[in-house]
């Protein structure tokens, strides 16, 4: 199942530093090399960690792979990036998050 590869993945750029930097300067290129259906890239390169998860993956990889790769690592993004329509209407809550 390719969710366990995804799920690999991200575990990987999250605690091998040679692999997060190979990720940063050629995605496509180690995207390539694993076993990842077109959408699966896709959520990876976008960072859909919303996409992610409702494909099944685990949200501490998620969180994790935000927090050591996204653009913009802060907890508040990566809660928008979460919940989209929670957080322009005000609803976000996390305990981590100081509002």
């Amino acid at each position: 199942m390719s969710r366990n590869v995804l799920e690999r993945l991200l575990h990987q750029l999250c605690v091998d530093r040679q692999a997060k930097q190979r990720f940063g300067q050629e995605p496509h290129k180690v995207l390539g090399r694993l076993a990842l259906t077109e959408e699966e890239v896709r959520m990876v390169l976008s960072f859909d960690v919303a996409a992610m998860q409702r494909h099944g993956v685990n949200p501490m990889l998620t969180m994790g792979f935000w927090q050591e790769n996204a653009p913009d690592r802060s907890p508040a993004a990566y809660m928008q990036a979460l919940r989209p329509g929670a957080c322009a209407q005000g609803r976000t809550f996390s305990a981590a998050l100081k509002q």
